[in-house]
């Protein structure tokens, strides 16, 4: 078992010889409300673990990787990746430097053997070995509305701006076409009945950044 710094309060722990690894702290409350003295059977409160693989990286990145910049733990690096609305995230060690991987849905099988690095979700209980699915605003990297007939563009530059144009349009969805620098919203048919399909410089979401598309 070999132990590496993950930021204040927090710690990793290698849990196999492959690339599982846990880093303690930070994670979804999943309460149960149970408090002292409650009945039994009652659930105490359960805190997720990030899951990260050390001593790894992918062997694939379909929509490439962007870079977050310097850090020094996988925290710094996990932080940079969620709060930039990515789902995954790499870390290397030597260099302390951090980048994003824009599809972390597409991880699945693609984890493998590099020194020095680490790769993980930003979501605490996923895990990078079966994709990353949550972002900080729940918006899906590399995918479009499958399914589209009609649609009318917005002006926007980037998610929060593609956010509000959407809402101020009164669609209840977005999609930010990041290559060249502006949105849509679909009009026809209703964004539930589509389904979403890989398109690389492409992210899409809800105006409820609580919901994640096309569930919006």
């Amino acid at each position: 078992m070999a132990a590496i710094a993950a930021g204040v309060g927090m710690m990793m722990v290698c849990c196999s010889s492959s690339v599982a690894a846990l880093m303690m702290g930070g994670g979804e409350d999943d309460s149960s409300g149970a408090g002292a003295g409650a009945g039994a059977g009652a659930e105490a409160d359960v805190e997720k673990e990030y899951i990260v693989a050390d001593e790894s990286h992918l062997s694939e990145y379909k929509a490439g990787t962007v870079e977050t910049g310097a850090g020094t733990s996988v925290e710094d690096c996990r932080k940079l990746a969620y709060d930039g609305d990515y789902a995954a995230f790499g870390f290397r060690k030597a260099a302390n430097t951090c980048w994003a991987i824009v599809d972390g849905r597409a991880t699945t099988g693609k984890v493998t053997p590099l020194a020095d690095h680490v790769v993980g979700c930003v979501t605490a209980g996923e895990d990078i070995n079966t994709g990353c699915n949550t972002t900080k605003t729940n918006v899906v990297r590399a995918r479009h509305y499958k399914g589209v007939t009609t649609f009318n563009n917005i002006a926007c530059t980037s998610i929060p701006t593609c956010r509000t144009a959407a809402t101020a349009a009164g669609a209840n969805h977005f999609g930010w076409r990041e290559a060249g620098g502006n949105g849509w919203v679909v009009t026809a048919p209703a964004i539930s009945s589509t389904t979403l399909e890989y398109a690389g410089s492409h992210t899409v979401g809800c105006t409820d950044p609580t919901k994640i598309p096309p569930n919006c």
